[in-house]
């Protein structure tokens, strides 16, 4: 048997369809159709989905897809609805937002035994919400430093290439600056190139909240402004007063300030690959950058861990999987997100895609990251990742410190605008 299905969003998103589906053995019970909402190119991906259908031909899909930019919006207005997608494909730092809403069903009853050992720590703290697990994870991915090897040969430069030897923040800048051409405010080649996220403009909480962050300390008293600075929201999510504005975070934002005004080593608007055109020495990005140019090796490069100050540490994040709570089949929905999170098939899908699996036991069986330079990935995963501050109050704070630490890009006071940001994610966190 052999079926196409095409869906139409609500609010005129756009149509999608899937290639047919193979189910070689019969159907012996009541059918089910269970509809997955994703962004385009998504997992889960075709072949994972066959292998599950061999197991289970009563099950057929349904896939609609939209722009990752209206995601959160057609899966407020979708699972609230009668008739809600059974999956959700979605950006996994909003798990827990999503668990308080009631919008996502608890998959911890289904988790196969050993998962709990094998899944990253960060994974885990990510997707889970007092005390239950909402998305088993699929993949992962995190930022680590590309530099364009011919430029820092010739300005005398050699990054570190393991984690123990990683660059402090001062050491980077320094680096920067020596590697920087042209006049300042107008080089020719920028020390570090803008990031290609969003509007290419500085502040994202994924990229840029690390500088704080890494000059706190998760092992200083929990009462300290040290510990408050590294967790930057209260590790239970129920604060951020006095988690944001701390001594050490201004210290922190106060440098990153003067990357882009002072030091200008760093332009505060997007430059269309600029690091693939040579216009910039060092360039911070995911994995997706590193596959890229092991296809298309534009120019020669390498990546070095992202630099410090007192404590190491990179966000992780990705997009995840997860079960709606008012699914019409939640057991076989439940079921099916979580096989295609575990195993062979969690390798089928995380292979497809190219970035990193959830599952210690699945590094092995990718060649790419086991040797420098792609492996500075999985060493800063294992040993640095950090999931950005888990809270049902996650997509306020991002919105909101994101705008906090741009201002600061742009030559805002870092201490006014940490408070101001802290007021106002602590007024979201009251309504």
């Amino acid at each position: 048997m052999k079926r196409l299905f095409l869906a139409v969003l609500a609010g005129g998103t756009a149509l999608s369809a899937v290639p047919a589906l193979a189910q070689d053995a019969a159907c012996t019970a009541e059918p089910v159709t269970l509809r997955i909402l994703r962004t385009p190119g998504n997992y889960p991906y075709p072949a994972a989905m066959e292998a599950w259908q061999k197991e289970h031909p009563c099950v057929s899909f349904e896939v609609n897809e939209v722009p990752f930019a209206q995601l959160g919006d057609t899966i407020a207005v979708q699972a609230a609805s009668d008739d809600p997608p059974d999956i959700l494909v979605y950006d996994g730092p909003n798990t827990q937002s999503y668990a308080k809403a009631g919008i996502l069903l608890p998959v911890t009853d289904y988790l196969p035994e050993g998962w709990a050992d094998d899944i990253l720590p960060a994974t885990r703290a990510e997707h889970s919400y007092e005390g239950e697990v909402y998305s088993p994870g699929i993949e992962q991915t995190t930022v680590a430093m590309y530099y364009n090897k011919s430029l820092t040969d010739a300005a005398g430069i050699t990054p570190p290439q393991t984690l123990d030897e990683a660059w402090t923040w001062p050491e980077a800048l320094a680096a920067f600056k020596a590697c920087q051409q042209g006049d300042p405010g107008a080089p020719t080649v920028w020390g570090l190139g803008p990031t290609r996220f969003g509007n290419g403009q500085p502040g994202l909480v994924y990229q840029d909240l690390i500088y704080q962050r890494s000059n706190g300390d998760p092992e200083a008293d929990p009462e300290s402004s040290a510990y408050k600075t590294f967790w930057a929201m209260a590790p239970d999510g129920s604060t951020v007063e006095g988690y944001l504005d701390t001594p050490e975070a201004i210290e922190a934002l106060t440098f990153y300030r003067a990357l882009f005004n002072e030091e200008a080593v760093a332009p505060k608007v997007g430059i269309p690959n600029a690091f693939f055109d040579g216009k910039a020495c060092f360039y911070i990005d995911t994995p997706a950058a590193g596959s890229a140019l092991l296809k298309d090796p534009v120019i020669d490069w390498g990546i070095t861990p992202i630099p410090y100050f007192k404590t190491p540490v990179v966000h992780t994040g990705s997009t995840t999987i997860g079960v709606t709570a008012r699914s019409k089949n939640p057991e076989i929905a439940a079921q099916f997100a979580v096989d295609m999170s575990w195993g062979e098939l969690a390798y089928m899908n995380v292979s497809q895609r190219g970035n990193l699996p959830t599952l210690k036991s699945l590094f092995d069986r990718f060649p790419v990251y086991q040797d420098y330079p792609m492996k500075v990935f999985v060493d800063q995963l294992e040993h640095w990742g950090q999931p950005r501050p888990p809270s049902p109050y996650f997509a306020q704070y991002d919105r909101v410190v994101t705008d906090a630490i741009r201002s600061v890009a742009f030559g805002g006071d870092p201490e006014e605008a940490m408070q101001n940001a802290e007021r106002e994610v602590a007024r979201a966190m009251r309504r």
